[in-house]
């Protein structure tokens, strides 16, 4: 392996090392395959490309569109052209992932699910900083410089998630460019010629190896081992590259739902071991419905995720505005709850039961009119808090919420919003459940009682915490989920019936105590969906089985008109006999997602390509690996080609043609194992130096000779002696360079040769000389 190549393949050794980094930002981690497969593909183009006669600017761009059509067939191939080419399809698939992508990091944390916009991210990001890498240390030959796209890849990526394991991360990324510095130094070295190890005597200090390979590999060690024990010894650096080895318990510096991802956090808290303490508190209220302590509400959805407008905040009033939309025939309860918090919550927002009339805390808060909730400024944060709220714990009839009155234009204009690609099965899902309701009210309580108890739903805890509508429609075929997925899609079935709705975060009641105080844990974190009804305002519902559900929603229970669901698990099923949906394809939601039988009439040709057609991007990528492993074995089988055609045997007398094309077979024998030529020398001193720097012995020296003397005549003099022997001196020379060199050496003769580089001046003549008949056709 010439050092060229060795720099290249260590450039993008270096940059996935590096790009581990990124391990823990999602999971799972399949995109690593992914990053790594493009990487190893640009540094390929590349070292074909800086064999051919191209300016140097022409080998990234053209590297950048190799990655480019993979990418598409990676992400886009159902609207690419021929599932490749990147047509206007492809390229708005590929923006909408992108949107997709930047919307899931703002509202993600560490680990964020794979979803199809992040991985497109994260792969591009690393395959951009490989191509810098590839770029500054092959093409421009700046290996040192190459550091620098390195560091901002490893800066990005340990500074987006928790630092306990950074020093392994630094670790490899260190090991990975000092590779590559090690890389180029041998290959400036190398330039120098063969490098001279000295006699025993001088290198006995050394143990007989190189002193300079020595020497820099103890610097670098030093140099990695300082970088990682250094902030060990250093004041104030517990938050640096090491970072805590330990934590002591409790919630720590882990947030259970945080503002920026809430329910990326909600989940996070499920899913933990333990039920860590959050907060407890004592109450005045006589139903453990109304002890629900909210954060947060969730009003934006996007087809992604669910998350928090904007909102202005205030100085926090007492007492709090009056409630939007509540009448004075609402009947209310007066309740008081004094809260106390654990030390290590770091929650920006403050838990408090809905509606608060009145807060009493201290510290630095801020009141968000919309939500009627408290958020911390300037690091404010609700741990180690004592603090009283006064409520209301609502008590509308039913009368009442089924003859609400429209919502206002200001709560359906927000409230009612559903992307453009918001799924249709969905919307036909919603009506098939609430196809015999007349009223939002009715229509709400049978999306809960569906979701609870006669749809078929199961509470598992270990379903994807992924809110999109993608996930919805698994959630609603599947069946299978916790509070996150229950709240979200039943707020956007809401939506979809036009019932203005949002997502709430926060507490469930928790664990009443012999004392008579509550305590609430990270297990009772939890999500419900709020519907708008005027004169009432934000009401909660409960969609996840086995939670309190509100006495408005369960006082009509078996004599209201809200209609139960049919006999069937699927929406929009009816009650008469007949197969299940499974079978038949009655349900909407299978039907759409392609979850009935192959015989069903709804499947069409999506079936025939499931049960085994061909798949569009296997087989692009099947032809991407073909063409791949077509160009890397170009040079070796033009190489076999041109040995075969020089050294064949023939019948008639030896000509100057043959003589010519074996010494030329003998050139390209020592290029292949490291001997480049020089046109500027005599076939005497070309021996020479062949059998000088091949360390040749005994009868393949004598062949060089005879070859070179050969050829010398054939030049120079006027008549030639017979030399029939060309071919098994060729074979014999031939045979002792490779003897001289290592298996490395010797595979890469084979594989990759150097002489391989006649090749591309042939192509490059031939077109030439098409150019110049078209030019000069006479």
């Amino acid at each position: 392996m010439n050092g060229r190549t060795r720099i290249a393949f260590c450039g993008a050794a270096a940059t996935m090392l590096t790009a581990f980094c990124l391990w823990p930002l999602v999971t799972p981690t399949g995109w690593m395959l992914q990053a790594g497969f493009l990487v190893l593909v640009l540094t390929c183009v590349g070292l074909g490309l800086r064999r051919l006669p191209v300016p140097r600017p022409v080998v990234p761009l053209v590297q950048l569109l190799v990655v480019v059509l993979l990418l598409t067939v990676f992400y886009a191939s159902d609207t690419a052209l021929g599932g490749v080419l990147p047509g206007p399809g492809a390229i708005r698939e590929l923006s909408s992932l992108f949107s997709a992508g930047t919307s899931d990091m703002t509202q993600y944390s560490a680990p964020a699910p794979a979803h199809s916009g992040l991985t497109l991210i994260l792969v591009c990001g690393v395959v951009l900083i490989g191509l810098l890498v590839d770029l500054v240390a092959v093409t421009y030959q700046r290996v040192a410089l190459a550091g620098l796209p390195l560091l901002a890849l490893y800066s990005v990526g340990t500074g987006l998630h928790p630092k306990d394991t950074v020093w392994f991360w630094f670790l490899l990324a260190a090991l990975g460019y000092l590779a590559l510095l090690m890389a180029e130094g041998q290959d400036r070295l190398s330039r120098w010629g063969r490098v001279f190890h000295g006699t025993p005597a001088t290198l006995a200090g050394t143990g007989g190896g190189n002193p300079l390979s020595s020497t820099g590999y103890r610097i670098a060690t030093l140099a990695v081992v300082a970088g990682l024990l250094l902030p060990l010894g250093l004041p104030s650096l517990d938050t640096g590259l090491l970072g805590r080895f330990g934590g002591g318990p409790g919630i720590g510096s882990g947030s259970i739902i945080t503002a920026v991802n809430p329910l990326a956090s909600l989940a996070s808290s499920l899913s933990r071991q333990t039920n860590t303490k959050v907060l407890s508190y004592t109450t005045t209220a006589t139903n453990p419905g109304d002890q629900y302590l909210r954060i947060v509400d969730l009003d934006k959805f996007d087809g992604v995720s669910w998350t928090p407008s904007s909102h202005q905040v205030e100085s926090v009033p007492s007492p709090l505005p009056t409630t939007d939309g509540l009448s004075t025939d609402t009947q209310a309860q007066s309740v008081q709850t004094q809260i106390t918090t654990q030390p290590g919550f770091v929650q920006q927002w403050l838990p408090m039961p809905y509606p608060a009339v009145s807060v009493a805390v201290d510290g630095n808060w801020r009141y968000e009119p919309e939500g009627r909730t408290l958020v911390g400024a300037n690091g404010q944060v609700a741990g180690d808090l004592s603090y009283t709220v006064n409520s209301l714990a609502l008590r509308p009839t039913v009368e009442q919420l089924r003859t609400a009155a429209k919502a206002p234009a200001s709560i359906t204009g927000t409230y009612l919003s559903l992307p453009k690609n918001f799924p249709a099965a969905i919307v036909t899902a919603a009506e098939g459940v609430t196809r015999n309701a007349t009223t939002a009210y009715d229509k709400a309580v049978a999306l809960q009682d569906w979701f609870t108890t006669t749809g078929g739903f199961s509470y598992n805890t270990q379903v994807k915490a992924d809110t999109g509508a993608n996930a919805m429609l698994d959630f609603l075929r599947n069946k299978q989920g916790y509070c996150v997925h229950f709240a979200t899609t039943m707020a956007a079935m809401a939506r979809a019936l036009g019932i203005p709705s949002r997502v709430a975060i926060g507490f469930t009641p928790g664990t009443k105590q012999s004392n008579g105080t509550w305590e609430v844990g990270t297990k009772d974190a939890h999500a419900w969906p709020e519907l708008y009804f005027s004169g009432v305002g934000w009401i909660r519902f409960e969609p996840t089985p086995g939670r309190y559900a509100p006495d408005y929603t369960t006082a009509t229970a078996g004599s209201t008109a809200a209609p139960k669901p049919a006999t069937s698990d699927a929406p929009g099923a009816t009650a008469a006999p007949g197969p299940k949906a499974s079978a038949g394809c009655t349900d909407e939601i299978q039907r759409r997602t392609g979850g009935c039988g192959t015989d069903s009439a709804g499947i069409g040709t999506d079936a025939t390509t499931r049960a085994g057609g061909p798949n569009p991007l296997e087989l692009a990528l099947i032809a991407a690996g073909a063409l791949l492993l077509a160009l890397l074995l170009t040079p070796m089988l033009w190489r076999l080609r041109a040995r075969s055609r020089r050294l064949r045997r023939r019948p008639q007398e030896l000509s100057e043609e043959q003589v010519l094309a074996a010494w030329t077979e003998l050139i390209d024998s020592a290029w292949d194992i490291g001997i480049p030529p020089d046109e500027a020398e005599t076939p005497r001193r070309i021996a020479a130096r062949i059998v000088e720097l091949g360390e040749l012995k005994d009868e393949p020296r004598a062949a060089a000779g005879r070859l070179a003397l050969a050829t010398e005549q054939v030049l120079y003099a006027p008549r030639r002696e017979a030399h029939p022997a060309l071919r098994q001196d060729v074979r014999a020379v031939r045979g002792g360079l490779r003897a001289s060199v290592g298996r490395g050496a010797r595979i890469r003769a084979v594989l990759l040769p150097p002489s391989s580089a006649r090749l591309n001046r042939g192509i490059r003549d031939r077109l030439s000389a098409v150019l110049r008949r078209k030019r000069d056709p006479e």
